[in-house]
């Protein structure tokens, strides 16, 4: 009986061996699948972002970024800075030629020259001064 249950034990104990030797390679085998997976998943995300990267930077189309692009961007710029004055300078002459501006430019002007020689106050407060006395009137007046 002694004997019989030492087979069982040692059948037992290869039956268990075995098995966890198999976990055991199954367990590294999916970890190293894990890890070429990452990496070829790492890969691809590089190549994607340097494709993108060529895709928005290349302006020109020859399939790299270089400074023929940078001068492309350069121009863009100055063509969209050079509309901002153009339509800035055009708002600007519609403004002036309002009623309100006409009647508080002038308050404005004498509040700054006034306020010249009055060293706490000084001429740009004294300019924003005579521009609400001019808001005022221009208010109050009856038309």
């Amino acid at each position: 009986m002694k004997n019989k249950t030492t087979e069982i034990i040692d059948a037992s104990f290869e039956v268990i061996s075995s098995t966890s030797s198999s976990v055991g390679s199954s367990i590294n085998e999916a970890g190293r699948a894990a890890l070429d997976t990452g990496k070829t998943m790492g890969r691809n995300a590089g190549k994607m972002m340097a494709t993108t990267a060529e895709l928005v930077g290349d302006l020109n189309g020859d399939g790299k970024v270089d400074i023929e692009d940078a001068k492309i961007a350069l121009a863009k710029a100055k063509q969209v800075a050079s509309s901002m004055v153009d339509e800035s300078a055009k708002l600007g002459k519609e403004v002036m030629k309002s009623d309100l501006v006409k009647d508080v430019a002038p308050y404005a002007a004498i509040g700054a020259a006034i306020a010249i020689p009055i060293p706490i106050i000084g001429p740009a407060i004294g300019a924003a001064l005579g521009a609400g006395l001019g808001l005022y009137k221009n208010a109050t007046k009856k038309k």
